[in-house]
């Protein structure tokens, strides 16, 4: 099963808030729990109720970081907390709305401009970060020729040092944030089906994560990228499987509110 012990969700109906420990026992039409332990995010451009929230004009069945506490506290750290920041996840994405855009897994911060975007259209997923706090987002595609329905494996991890490493089917990029720019920002991860069509338009957009896992750790490069080895190994000799990302040095979500 996913871990939903440090996330909240916002649902495309009046924008509300699931809270942390409502949400260990929430399901309905825009977070459906299936049988395999997967969840499956809805989010509609129209119907009764269907509102963004505030600074947005899209409709979003998404996940928030919280602290791991149960106490429905937003986690927010700052990029030297911890060595490693990695948010992960497989997932595939069903559904895409009238705009043919979702975010499906973002590190958002302060301002309403995030630092990192995970974002399909069509059929291309596109890395899209900020070197800068508030500066110009780069754009850059990462995986093409994604089929709706197809199996989606994700990395994002950023480092004290702001670099960021992004892997999507095992295809890698690294970037680079200025780290002085950023240095009193707070992020946060979030992760789900965030459609990028306003409001009023035609369709829905619905995405499956069958795993998902936010850590912050002091483990070395090479660690991490043994122990993603090992997961993707047992996902290849069992697909089905829910494979969390996540180790004996690293930390759920939040631990670090610096």
């Amino acid at each position: 099963m996913v871990d939903l012990s440090h996330w909240n969700l916002t649902i495309p109906v009046g924008a509300t808030i699931i809270q942390t420990r409502q949400l260990q026992t929430y399901e309905s039409k825009w977070f459906a729990r299936n049988t395999d332990g997967s969840i499956t995010f809805y989010a509609p451009s129209s119907g009764a109720g269907i509102r963004s929230t505030p600074n947005s004009i899209y409709p979003r069945s998404e996940l928030r970081e919280t602290l791991p506490d149960g106490a429905d506290k937003e986690a927010n750290w700052r990029l030297g907390s911890a060595r490693v920041h990695r948010l992960s996840a497989t997932l595939t994405v069903d559904a895409l709305a009238a705009s043919k855009k979702a975010i499906i897994g973002q590190f958002h911060g302060a301002s309403t401009k995030p630092p990192f975007k995970l974002q399909i259209t069509g059929s291309t997923i596109y890395v899209q970060y900020r070197p800068q706090y508030n500066g110009e987002e780069k754009k850059d595609p990462i995986l093409t020729g994604y089929k709706l329905g197809n199996r989606l494996a994700y990395s994002a991890a950023v480092t004290s040092d702001g670099e960021l490493t992004v892997t999507v089917n095992g295809e890698v990029r690294k970037y680079q944030f200025d780290v002085a720019s950023y240095r009193g920002d707070r992020w946060y991860a979030k992760a789900g089906m965030y459609s990028q069509q306003e409001i009023g338009g035609a369709g829905a957009g619905k995405a499956t994560f069958h795993s998902l896992s936010m850590t912050h750790s002091d483990r070395t490069e090479a660690s991490e990228v043994v122990q993603q080895a090992e997961s993707q190994e047992r996902h290849r000799q069992n697909p089905g499987a829910l494979v969390p990302v996540r180790g004996s040095a690293g930390r759920p979500s939040g631990e670090l509110q610096l």
